[in-house]
């Protein structure tokens, strides 16, 4: 039997809230097991709260606000409609019931109303169980590393102050207050905690340009990753976008009892739960159905990547293992200095993988490339897997004849190379072969391009804000530049980044940035005449 039911209460200032005090006036009797979060208005809840509160060991959480046509501003309630059915999304998701996140519409009167709410929802929770993240809730804190150490295994204690990695740096040109040469410069005058406490920590992209052009090899994309540790263990997080709400599924993703229910969106595709020959491949789907969700106001349609990977692994012969309680790489979490979750994560995915009997793994997102390719080796003993991006697989069949596609895409292209595919990963000829093989394609290079392409603006969700809309505005107007009519990328955050930039109000001409961006699975699916019905930025002509 449970202890009673822990539950959040987010309730709007106006309505809900002021039920919740009509009951307590009028001593309608309701369990004493809800918290009451008092918000001017439930558009106000963002999904991190929510998540966020389940990551505390909530069992529940109610969002309660005025009745639909009564909103005080207006339309606040049917915005917090709209989050909460996303959210409910988001947990199934990640294996926590939907079940355990209502929508209550109250006035001001009804605390019966409010009442019967709470003794139905502890009722429901009862029957739900525990929530499994309470007892997750306390993590391994990892002792951070020793600043000297940093400096001495990322080679930064040789910088000679030459200035080319500022001079290089896309955050340099829109912000003349951050320098890669004055962080380093900084540190080696002991000054590392000013360093732990400025925001130019987190500003930085670690994108690897800088790391291009150093003569004496400063690994300054890893000082910068291992000095977020530190400063992390000073309760600093960089502030990441949307409240950090990525943040939260990533480490709910950690624990043990929490298995993901991540595959409904696969039916219809050949795929298999485990290996059947030693050769099989394992698709890799990281966070792309998370961020469908999260991302959907930019219609990022992550989903789309996905379902077109598959229906390129399935149209050249290819039958992947997909794996039900796959969980992010951890990339993110990496990168913004909590190597002890991605460590769990890494554990985790390499367990899952290697109980597949895969012995490959093909992914469509750079940073799960990177991340299993080069960081899982370094935490995982015997880690022994080969791990591809997908147009690597696809560059090889067509080196090898082994690929032919059936529709013309009558459209010139120009591509974006993604800093991790590219920089970290040093794949720049596989997506471009690609797509020259493509019917109808025409490739035109942006100025910046290969090891000299500008990055997206953003990295691990804590770098967006002004000084990234600008890179991806500067981005995107070259694009426009080439006379492209459609700006493709190998990377789902690449395309969500450059997306939002241009789901507002842009600076200057709109029509000088205004290109369409899309994956490269999308022209490839196309090409193969297996694209998902929701794609139809190009035209496609039937090949005779």
């Amino acid at each position: 039997m449970m202890a009673e039911p822990q539950i959040i209460a987010f309730t709007c200032n106006w309505c809900a809230y002021a039920g919740a005090d009509y009951a307590g006036v009028s001593r309608i009797q309701y369990p004493v097991n809800v918290r009451l979060v008092r918000v001017m208005c439930s558009g106000r809840v963002e999904p991190s709260f929510i998540l966020k509160a389940f990551e505390e060991g909530a069992d529940g959480v109610l969002v309660g606000g005025c009745h639909e046509a009564d909103c005080h501003y207006i339309n606040g309630n049917l915005k917090a409609r709209d989050r909460i059915q996303d959210t409910k999304r988001l947990l199934s998701l990640l294996g926590l019931s939907a079940d355990r996140l209502r929508v209550k519409w109250v006035n001001a009167n009804e605390g019966e109303a409010f009442a019967s709410e709470i003794r139905d929802f502890t009722c429901a929770l009862e029957k739900l169980g525990p929530n499994p993240l309470a007892k997750s809730k306390e993590q391994v804190k990892v002792s951070p590393p020793d600043f000297n150490e940093i400096m001495s295994r990322t080679d930064a204690s040789l910088c000679i102050e030459c200035g080319k990695c500022t001079a290089s740096c896309s955050v340099s040109r829109q912000d003349p207050e951050f320098s890669p040469r004055a962080i380093v410069e900084q540190s080696l005058e002991n000054m590392e905690t000013e360093l732990e406490t400025s925001r130019q920590l987190w500003d930085c992209l670690t994108c690897h340009t800088c790391e291009e052009r150093c003569p004496h090899g400063v690994r300054f994309s890893e000082f910068i990753r291992d000095s977020r540790v530190r400063a992390r263990d000073l309760g600093l997080d960089g502030c990441p976008t949307q409240s950090g709400q990525m943040y939260s599924w990533m480490r709910m993703m950690t624990v043990d009892n929490l298995p993901q229910q991540r595959l409904s969106w696969a039916e219809g595709f050949k795929t298999k739960k485990k290996a059947t020959g030693k050769n099989d491949t394992l698709f890799f789907v990281g966070c792309l159905p998370h961020f469908d969700i999260s991302h959907k106001h930019v219609s990022a349609n992550s989903l789309d990547i996905a379902r077109d990977s598959l229906a390129i692994l399935n149209a050249i012969g290819i039958t992947p293992v997909l794996l039900s309680d796959e969980r992010c790489c951890g990339h993110d979490l990496l990168f913004s200095g909590d190597p002890a979750r991605f460590e769990a994560l890494a554990k985790k995915n390499a367990a899952l993988i290697k109980a597949s009997e895969a012995r490959r793994v093909v992914v469509s997102c750079p940073e799960g490339y990177q991340t299993l390719a080069q960081e899982y080796p370094r935490v995982l003993k015997g880690w022994d897997v080969e791990v591809t991006h997908i147009s690597e697989l696809l560059a090889e069949r067509i080196d090898a004849g082994k690929l032919e596609f059936s529709n013309e895409v009558a459209t010139t292209v120009t591509y974006q190379d993604p800093c991790r595919l590219g920089r970290y990963m040093g794949v720049y000829s596989a997506p471009r072969k690609v797509l020259e093989a493509i019917p109808g394609v025409e490739l035109v290079e942006m100025e910046h391009s290969g090891a000299d392409a500008i990055c997206c603006g953003v990295s691990s969700w804590v770098s967006c804000g002004a000084t990234a809309k600008n890179i991806q505005i500067a981005r995107l107007a070259e694009a426009k530049a080439t006379g492209a009519d459609v700006l493709v990328t190998a990377c789902p955050k690449c395309q969500i980044h450059f997306r939002c930039a241009l789901s507002g109000k842009v600076p200057g001409d709109r029509d000088a940035v205004d290109i369409p961006v899309e994956d490269i699975t999308s022209l490839v699916a196309k090409a193969l005449g297996v694209a998902s019905p929701s794609e139809a930025v190009v035209k496609v002509k039937k090949q005779e």
